[in-house]
């Protein structure tokens, strides 16, 4: 169960902003990034000088070459959306400024090339590091990724049936405007399938979290909606309890620092709604993550 929700945690925070593309209905996850508004942040900031230094610095500019894209100027938002937690109906919608003939170029030069004509649209197909992917310039401002042209089909049809509706997920009232990092789920349980985690999360119908920056801390805020009322005390009660586990105990193997976040941490209930609240100094999840990379 620590694993599934770090994992949760670490999908939270390569997001910002709310979900702005019209996803397929199906779709059980989502996930949107506002890049321009990343480089307004503090965390745009410390990417920014994390970006110059080696080898990222190298590779960045290799990327920039060969897409002819300038990554800060170009690139506008990501959203990325999917059925399952790890399966084939994927989509990245990637907005931004882009040069058709460059990147028509860059995927007819793959492995295993292929394209699918749909329409006055053209879906590339190519094998990546022998696994299959697919991308399509939908617009002049939106590029479609995904690993099936299928997938990319019902993206496409999505975006050409504007009657139609895609999936829908609450978000709190204002979290889109003020969120740093920010996505959300549905049927939770499904994700989890075959995981041992999965029986718990079936009292979750579903969860929205995000990261916002409130002065010298980063707040990471979740609402989850429960089944029941009881369903929901449960949620609320193991969450208690294993902060107290972790404050008796103070695992050697936990900073100090995250500690001291589940000690601070609020845990509250409101029907079948639970909401948690986690805060960290800046520098100190600066320094969390540079120590995580050090360990991989």
């Amino acid at each position: 169960m620590p694993r599934f929700l770090a994992g949760l945690v670490l999908v939270c925070l390569a997001s910002l902003a709310a979900a702005a593309e019209r996803v397929p209905a199906d779709c059980r996850w989502v996930i949107h990034a506002d890049l321009q508004l990343m480089l307004r942040t503090k965390v745009g900031e410390w990417l920014g000088k994390e970006m110059v230094k080696q080898p990222h610095a190298a590779r960045l500019q290799m990327l920039e070459a060969v897409s002819g894209l300038n990554l800060k100027r170009d690139l506008k938002n990501v959203t990325i959306c999917g059925v399952g937690a790890d399966d084939d109906t994927g989509l990245v919608y990637v907005r931004g400024a882009f040069d058709a003939n460059r990147l028509n170029t860059l995927a007819q030069a793959a492995d295993g090339y292929a394209a699918v004509q749909v329409g006055s649209r053209t879906i590339h197909t190519w094998l990546d590091k022998g696994k299959p992917a697919a991308g399509c310039l939908a617009a002049a401002d939106l590029l479609l990724l995904g690993k099936t042209s299928e997938r990319l089909r019902v993206a496409l049809a999505l975006l050409d049936a504007q009657t139609e509706q895609g999936a829908v997920f609450q978000l709190p009232v204002g979290w889109e405007k003020s969120a740093l990092v920010v996505c959300a789920a549905e049927d939770l349980a499904s994700l989890a399938d075959g995981k041992p985690e999965s029986a718990m999360l079936r009292n979750v119908r579903s969860l929205v979290a995000r990261v916002v920056e409130d002065g010298a801390l980063l707040a990471l805020e979740a609402r989850a909606v429960a089944t029941t009322e009881a369903a929901a005390q449960q949620m609320v009660d193991a969450g208690r309890g294993l902060a107290a586990i972790v404050q008796l105990q103070k695992p050697a193997n936990l900073d100090p620092v995250l500690i001291e976040t589940v000690r601070t941490g609020q845990l509250n209930r409101e029907g079948v709604n639970v909401a948690l609240r986690l805060t960290v100094p800046f520098e100190d999840a600066l320094r969390l993550v540079q120590q995580g990379k050090k360990g991989d």
